[in-house]
C-alpha cells in the first residue's frame, strides 16, 4: 500500500477516534463545573497558554486526575497527528 495513502488512513482514524473519545468525554465530563475543556488541554500540550492561564491549569492538572488523564490523551493525539503530518510532508 502506498505511504501516503496509510498515513491518510491513519490520520482518519484517529480523528474519528478523537471524535468518539470527544462524545464521551463531553457527556461524562461536560457538565461538571472547573474541569479543563479539550481545546485547553490541546494547547497547553502545544505550549500556546498565556501565562494568564498556565499557572492555575498546571495546579488543577496536580490534583485533578480526571483531567491529568485526558491531558495524557490529548497529548497522545497531538503527537500522533505531527507525526502523521510529517510523514506526509515527505
Amino acid at each position: 500500500m502506498d505511504m501516503k495513502l496509510l498515513v491518510a488512513l491513519t490520520l482518519r482514524d484517529l480523528r474519528a477516534k478523537k471524535e468518539w473519545v470527544a462524545r464521551d468525554l463531553t457527556e461524562l465530563y461536560g457538565n461538571l463545573p472547573g474541569h479543563i475543556d479539550d481545546h485547553d488541554l490541546e494547547r497547553y500540550h502545544l505550549g500556546m497558554v498565556t501565562e494568564s492561564e498556565l499557572a492555575p491549569l498546571e495546579e488543577h492538572l496536580l490534583w485533578c486526575g480526571v483531567c491529568l488523564d485526558r491531558a495524557e490523551e490529548a497529548a497522545r493525539y497531538v503527537d500522533e497527528v505531527r507525526a502523521a503530518a510529517c510523514d506526509l510532508a515527505d
